[in-house]
């Protein structure tokens, strides 16, 4: 790749921060552009302090003409896109797919404009969710469109996937996709991925449902995009495997790192919707189609990843330790029930 700039979009979520901090530490130095919706919320974050060469550009990946023509996109030599709408209710549906497919397609088009590749963070559930335990998926799986059509973020991942990759190939721009499941570890600042163990934590998890979960370490997620923009030859997609284990096993796992009881009481699919379906005005309980998401069994291998990224997962007990200890030691009043 060039020596030019590398532009991040969703530069200040949970993924963005550990990539951003993961540039900065590279060698050589990198100028880096944060694209972000709002740079006065982006400057009281304290973790933004600590970066250095990282230009703030405001700005949406859905009104790109606003920005599209600065002058600190010259000579860009790499885009990751990283910027998505993360939300599982039905009723976010347009949201969500506006976001995660139309501002991904505007983001080739941009990488088009500036011959230089992108890199997309799509997700495992695209290809990686099942029914029963047991199943998985490598990069050469089929889209599980009957499983999770009816949830619009996945959805949306596969359909941002199909376009980008149809327009990539119209616009000869190198998009690599790249599949992360649940990603978890220390500085989760928007508690987006760490919502059901901050309940948990505060004593506020009275249950779990019969599932699956599938989490990897965020910092070796930022490692292996770092890896994937640099590498010459990258392949199209790359898979991030991780922990599989059942819910209940996620939770024991919470419960040993955190000297918290795992919850007892384990759930059948259709009591625990129903409960949620009832419930769902007093926001006590997920929403619906969270629990249908929870039953489901999510896993996923790599046949390249390790061998082309350097990419491997630590131990699942290692993050979980470190995600409980880096919620307790910066935000102990959600972290203690």
């Amino acid at each position: 790749m060039t020596a030019g700039a590398w532009l991040v979009t969703g530069a200040s979520g949970f993924l963005g921060r550990h990539l951003l901090t993961q540039i900065q530490a590279a060698e050589p130095p990198r100028r880096t552009i944060a694209l972000v919706r709002d740079p006065d919320e982006w400057r009281r974050m304290p973790w933004t302090r600590e970066l250095r060469r990282v230009f703030v550009l405001a700005g949406s990946v859905t009104d790109v003409r606003s920005w599209s023509a600065d002058p600190c996109l010259d000579g860009l030599a790499g885009v990751f896109h990283l910027a998505a709408v993360v939300r599982h209710g039905r009723r976010d549906a347009e949201e969500v797919f506006r976001t995660n497919v139309l501002g991904t397609t505007a983001m080739v088009r941009l990488a088009a404009a500036r011959r230089c590749r992108i890199v997309f963070v799509s997700t495992s559930g695209t290809v990686g969710c099942f029914r029963s335990p047991g199943g998985t998926a490598d990069e050469d799986a089929p889209f599980c469109e009957r499983e999770v059509g009816a949830w619009p973020y996945y959805s949306s991942k596969i359909m941002a996937e199909q376009e980008a990759r149809r327009l990539a190939g119209e616009l000869g721009v190198e998009l690599v996709i790249v599949r992360p499941p649940v990603l978890l570890g220390p500085g989760d600042h928007r508690f987006r991925s760490t919502g059901h163990l901050i309940r948990f934590l505060r004593g506020r998890l009275p249950f779990v449902i019969r599932g699956g979960m599938h989490f990897a370490d965020v910092r070796d997620a930022a490692r292996a995009l770092l890896r994937a923009m640099e590498r010459p030859g990258a392949r199209p997609v790359y898979h991030l495997p991780g922990t599989v284990c059942s819910i209940e096993e996620f939770f024991q796992l919470a419960g040993a790192v955190s000297g918290r009881r795992a919850p007892r009481l384990v759930l059948p699919f259709h009591l625990a919707w129903w409960l949620a379906t009832l419930s769902r005005r007093l926001h006590l309980l997920p929403e619906p189609a969270a629990v249908e998401m929870a039953s489901r069994h999510w896993a996923m291998q790599s046949r390249y990843a390790e061998a082309e990224l350097g990419y491997s997962s630590r131990p699942g007990r290692d993050t979980m330790a470190e995600t409980v200890a880096w919620l307790r030691r910066n935000h102990p009043a959600l972290a203690t029930g």
